[in-house]
């Protein structure tokens, strides 16, 4: 018989934060083609985002290109 391994609080945290990680993976994978372009669906992104009250500089950092990218979605 097998015992169940409990995991530890860090442990959780980690595996939530991985998870985080991968939805952000997929997100950003639609909004940028495979040659770093944003897509009409980052473009939406980016708007939402912006309504949600972030900046040009930490929209950029998520779907990572530079801010200058962005200036012309303002």
């Amino acid at each position: 018989m097998a015992a169940s391994k409990v995991k530890s609080p860090i442990q959780k945290q980690l595996e939530a934060l991985e998870e985080k990680g991968a939805i952000l993976d997929r997100i950003v994978s639609v909004a940028k083609t495979e040659g770093g372009r944003i897509t009409d669906d980052g473009k939406n992104l980016y708007h939402i985002l912006r309504q949600a009250g972030l900046n040009k500089s930490e929209i950029a950092r998520i779907l990572d290109v530079t801010p200058s990218a962005l200036t012309k979605y303002d």
